[in-house]
């Protein structure tokens, strides 16, 4: 197996592993959490993964202003925007109570 010495796919593959273990960190904790706090960090999971996606939208365009590799950061910015949208429609039945 080879690992890639490319700093910008290393970058973005860090940036994308760090996003998605807070908001699985946050849903982990809420789930074992009640009341209050649990919709509080339910609600910050989707949160984290969109500012995460912003984040990556503009190293996007930043990478693709000085004709880098932006593809890298868009590909990343795509797979956020996914998982915002998961755990969006995963944790807003709780946080909106909608469930019993």
């Amino acid at each position: 197996m080879s690992v890639t010495t490319d700093p910008t796919i290393r970058r973005a593959f860090i940036h994308g592993s760090v996003t998605v273990a807070l908001a699985l960190g946050a849903l982990i904790a809420g789930g074992a959490a009640d009341g209050t706090t649990r919709t509080v960090l339910l609600a910050a999971c989707p949160l984290i993964t969109l500012i995460g996606a912003v984040a990556a939208g503009i190293r996007t365009y930043r990478a693709w202003k000085v004709n880098n590799r932006w593809p890298v950061w868009q590909g990343l910015l795509w797979f956020l925007l996914m998982t915002t949208l998961l755990l969006f429609m995963s944790v807003a039945p709780t946080v909106l109570g909608l469930t019993a």
